[in-house]
């Protein structure tokens, strides 16, 4: 997240200002994504991204953290990534803003784009 175009790119798919990092969140058990989950290829982060990354792209969909702070939870394609794991980009630094540490549990809500209300 150092490179500031990616950044850009990030925040574009977002749809809002994003703090650098990402939180962890292990769930109970796998994700099962339903059609609230959008694909993106690594290509379209930016053309090198998948040979910088080594992941081939993103299952993303938009998320309410906490049921305040917007989010964008992703997993991404590559191998050995952990189905129960997700990622989240937010509009804060949630470590800090949620006082959370290590293995806190965190409400996280899919928000559906018709709706600005967490289902």
């Amino acid at each position: 997240m150092a490179d500031g175009a990616i950044m850009t790119r990030l925040q574009e798919l977002a749809g809002f200002p994003i703090v650098a990092g990402t939180l962890n969140v292990r769930r109970p058990r796998p994700l099962e994504r339903d059609s609230s989950w959008r694909y993106v290829s690594a290509a379209e982060i930016s053309p090198d991204w998948e040979a910088r990354s080594g992941q081939a792209g993103y299952f993303l969909a938009p998320v309410i953290i906490a049921n305040r702070y917007r989010g964008l939870a992703f997993q991404a394609e590559e191998p050995g990534y952990p189905p129960d794991q997700v990622e989240i980009f937010s509009e804060v630094h949630l470590r800090s803003a949620l006082g959370l540490t290590d293995g806190d549990p965190v409400d996280v809500s899919v928000r559906r784009e018709s709706s600005s209300r967490p289902e």
